[in-house]
């Protein structure tokens, strides 16, 4: 699976502590695999959310193209999807 990520998620990625990038990369590495992983979002078509601490992490799955657009806190991610 090829991995994509948008300037917004390569910010939060930068920004987020050390045990927070860990949890993220294991979860990159086993979506890449093409293991589902987090919640459907309702109302985005082949969007996800997983929950990493206090934050989500938010993905898009369309054929083999994987793209992470954000990593936020759970009020920001639904405030920046609206």
């Amino acid at each position: 699976m090829e991995l994509f990520s948008t300037n917004e998620f390569d910010k939060d990625y930068k920004k987020s502590s050390k045990e927070d990038i860990k949890r993220i990369n294991r979860l990159i590495e086993q979506l890449k695999r093409g293991i589902p992983v987090g919640k459907p979002l309702r109302h985005l078509k082949n969007t996800f959310s997983i929950r990493v601490g206090n934050k989500r992490l938010v993905y898009t799955v369309e054929g083999d193209k994987l793209t992470l657009l954000f990593f936020k806190s759970w009020e920001g991610v639904y405030d920046y999807l609206r």
